[in-house]
């Protein structure tokens, strides 16, 4: 097996320092942009290489994972392979951000050659760490027609790895999910578009590598259409080279010419690229040295998937697995089962000549020149000091709503019925099946007109049901939402055939709007929902989702996305309807037209100082700017004696506020112009005012 793959080594050291110095790859076909480490740099990298021994060289190949939510023998074990063998980094896992930044200065600290620290963040720390900002997954993002969002996203989330000490995100996801079975891809691609894939691969890593972290592309050759999830087997590809070419590599071709940092290869059988059987392509000399260095002409880092997943793990041995994978041209060998025996095999295979020594030099100062890059040279420690709110900004939020709204989709509105306008003579009923009453979802909706709220369970026998639906006729439009949906296609993303059959009913009797906070491929096997009168997706369920999609129900926001991937023949990937906003309030962030939301924290104080005086026994503030509602908050009780407290869905009598409120807007209006002095007595302005007073002073009692 050894003897066989010594025979690739020549040319893969041939290729390797060919890409290294070159533009043009062996093949002939012209390099784009060279990935942002192999630019010009400082001596800092050499000058490392320089003091490493054979084995510190070896192990600079290595990143370990790492957890913060473990015990301490686990913290000890990784700082005594931090400071034994001078390991090259860490993959961190499940913790949380304040724990992590204390092991990432222990470790650090710990080192003698700077760490470098990646993770799966694909949406964000808070794929992996608690108490941080959860940005939409790629399929939600797939639905933008905005990619500069999704540039800005990778820009904030490379601000927020840099503050955590964090160097390498293991994201974006370039899979072309082309398989709704796919149980592991899946809403984790952009969708079954190459060039929608393309493109939102290619912002996504311009805004992790503007902000100065190293962007991976994953998973290399394509993951996308596989029935078997690789984390506990091997998923074969049988696709054509052809078709390889044509759909599964062509996002990666358009990263490498970019500028792509880093790519992940991941555990795939894929015949038509390697005939091996049973080989894994992160072990595949010719997927990786040939397919991916070569042919696809990719200079920047190779990482391998993570090596302890079935998919590779049950190929060989602890050690000869690393091995392999180095000599298929792997440039970082990601979570090895047992590091110190994989650099000892390997130091062996150099030994025995097995491997030029030359090969592992070339890894080991790449790794250091990407090291550079990101900011290694320069290291400090991470300041835990607000750390929290640092990586929790309103700012951020922002954005995130931003996403979540430029991603809703309709997708059909046969009656034209969105969005609702005559709520006032319109008898509209929301149903919410698989959640209490009053969720997020029926309260956002509740804002803008007399909507009844029902719930019922995801299964309910008939006579209940026929119970609901009588008491659904009087109503001239139903809403139904399907509520505790899940991510997993086995468990058809948390919606029950017995629910759609509830969905359905309805729709028979009556116009139904059906908000689906779920993955679309849900619709793949949802009989008659293209009969519904109206479809909307959020593709994930959060509370912002259910707010955005009951303003977009209402008019008050617009919607324009367009579906990322093909669920049934009646809704297919790009389809979409454009619906504008029609004047009704919006709801949003301050952050959105430009005031922090912590200036308004005087709003509390004022309103509590007038109910303490006994000004008032409750009020309602609502600021609105050009149509958007950034401040809405209820205080204190209806009446003195405190029987009822107020409520943001009140009424109040307009008749009643008329003289205020508009005396109020016309002051404001002319202190902004000038025209008043709000220092001078009111005689200054109107004198008769001070006439009819004085007169009154001097009359009779």
């Amino acid at each position: 097996m050894f003897h066989m793959q010594r025979t690739f080594l020549p040319l893969c050291l041939l290729a390797v320092g060919v890409l290294a110095t070159s533009g043009t790859p062996p093949n002939g076909r012209p390099i784009g942009t060279p990935p942002p480490f192999l630019v010009p740099s400082t001596p800092w990298a050499d000058s490392v290489f320089s003091t490493l021994s054979l084995d510190e060289r070896i192990a600079q190949l290595m990143m370990v994972a790492a957890y913060s939510n473990k015990d301490a023998r686990h913290e000890t074990e990784i700082e005594q392979l931090v400071r034994e063998r001078n390991i090259g980094g860490l993959i961190f896992f499940q913790g949380g951000p304040a724990r992590q930044a204390k092991l990432t200065n222990r470790y650090q600290a710990a080192a003698k050659t700077p760490l470098l620290l990646g993770m799966d963040l694909e949406w964000g720390l808070a794929m992996r760490l608690d108490s941080t900002i959860r940005f939409p997954r790629q399929m939600t993002l797939g639905a933008l027609q905005d990619d500069r969002k999704v540039e800005a996203m990778g820009e904030e989330i490379a601000r927020q790895m840099k503050r955590l000490g964090i160097h390498v995100s293991f994201s974006p996801v370039v899979d072309v999910n082309n398989n709704p079975a796919n149980p592991v891809i899946n809403d984790r691609s952009f969708g079954e578009d190459r060039e929608n894939v393309a493109r939102k691969g290619i912002a996504y890593m311009r805004g992790l590598q503007n902000g100065g972290v190293i962007a991976t592309a994953k998973h290399f050759p394509g993951h996308g259409d596989v029935d078997s999830d690789s984390h506990l087997t091997l998923p074969m590809i049988a696709h054509s080279r052809t078709h390889l070419d044509s759909l599964e590599l062509y996002p990666f071709q358009r990263l490498v010419d970019e500028g792509l940092a880093a790519v992940m290869v991941a555990h795939l059988e894929v015949p038509a690229l390697d005939s091996t059987k049973g080989q894994p392509s992160t072990l595949s000399h010719p997927i990786v040295s040939d397919l991916l260095a070569r042919e696809i002409g990719f200079r920047g880092l190779v990482f391998t998937d993570a090596l302890n997943m079935k998919g590779v793990a049950n190929a060989d041995k602890p050690g000869a697995i690393e091995l392999r994978a180095l000599l298929a041209g792997n440039d970082v060998l990601l979570f090895p089962q047992d590091p110190v025996r994989a650099i000892e095999r390997i130091r062996q295979a150099v030994d025995s000549n097995l491997i030029d020594r030359a090969l592992i030099d070339h890894k080991c100062l790449k790794v250091l020149r990407a090291k550079e890059w990101a900011g290694l040279a320069r290291m400090e420690p991470v300041k835990t000091e607000g750390l929290h709110a640092d990586l929790n900004t309103m700012q951020g939020k922002l954005l995130r709503r931003q996403l979540y709204a430029g991603a809703i989709t309709v997708l059909n509105d046969h009656k034209e019925i969105l969005p609702f306008r005559e709520v006032g003579t319109t008898r509209i009923a929301s149903l919410v099946i698989g959640d209490t009453l009053n969720n997020a979802f029926q309260l956002g909706l509740q804002r803008y007109a007399d909507v009844k709220t029902f719930r019922c369970d995801k299964a309910i026998k008939r006579d209940s049901l026929t119970a609901l639906l009588r008491k659904l006729e009087d109503f001239d439009r139903v809403i139904v939402s399907v509520h505790n949906t899940t991510w997993r296609v086995n468990k058809d993303f948390g919606i029950p055939e017995t629910a759609m059959d509830i969905v359905r009913e309805i729709a028979s009797r009556k116009p139904t709007v059906f908000a689906l906070f779920a993955n679309p491929y849900r619709l793949t096997r949802a009989y008659g929902a293209h009969y519904l009168a109206s479809v909307i997706t959020a593709y994930e369920e959060t509370e912002e989702t259910q707010d955005l999609v009951s303003q977009v129900i209402f008019g008050g926001l617009g919607a324009n996305g367009r579906l990322p991937i093909t669920a049934s023949s009646f809704f297919a990937a790009g389809d979409g309807r454009d619906l504008r906003p029609i004047g009704r309030f919006g709801y949003t962030f301050p952050e959105s037209i430009g005031i922090q939301s912590k200036d308004l924290a005087r709003i509390d104080e004022i309103a509590a100082s007038g109910i303490k005086a006994q000004a008032y026994p409750g009020c309602e503030v609502l600021v609105a700017v050009d149509g958007q509602v950034m401040f809405n908050k209820a205080y204190g009780h209806s009446t003195y004696e405190k029987n009822r407290r107020v409520r943001t869905d009140d009424l109040y009598d307009l008749a009643s506020i008329t003289k205020v409120a508009s005396t109020t807007l016309a002051l404001m209006k002319l202190v902004d112009e000038g025209k008043i002095d709000l220092t001078q007595p009111l005689g200054h302005y109107l004198p008769e005012i001070e006439g009819e007073h004085t007169a009154r002073s001097h009359g009779p009692a």
